[in-house]
């Protein structure tokens, strides 16, 4: 008689470190929580403006600022989902 092992899932607590581990990771990167689950995280990296681009396009071309300007305000800010599933794997979604 055969017997097969199905593998064992992490625990909420293992799963919520895991997580804590990849939130901490994207809080370095500038990055700031949203909204927060035991499994899940939602991150958002608001954009920025630099005035020292925008300078240097209004010195070189003039009218470069106002391109600097267009591109800047079609930006978004960065999102990032994050989830941990039974396994301790974590995916990323944007």
């Amino acid at each position: 008689m055969t017997t097969t092992t199905q593998p064992q899932g992490k625990t909420l607590e293992e799963r919520r470190r895991i997580l804590q581990n990849e939130v901490q990771k994207y809080i370095r990167q500038g990055f700031r929580v949203i909204s927060q689950t035991e499994t899940t995280a939602q991150l958002v990296r608001p954009k920025r403006f630099s005035f020292l681009w925008a300078f240097l396009w209004l010195l070189l071309l003039g009218v470069g600022l106002i391109v600097y300007l267009l591109w800047y305000w079609s930006r978004r800010d960065e999102t990032v989902y994050l989830q941990v599933d039974e396994q301790g794997r974590v995916s990323r979604r944007t």
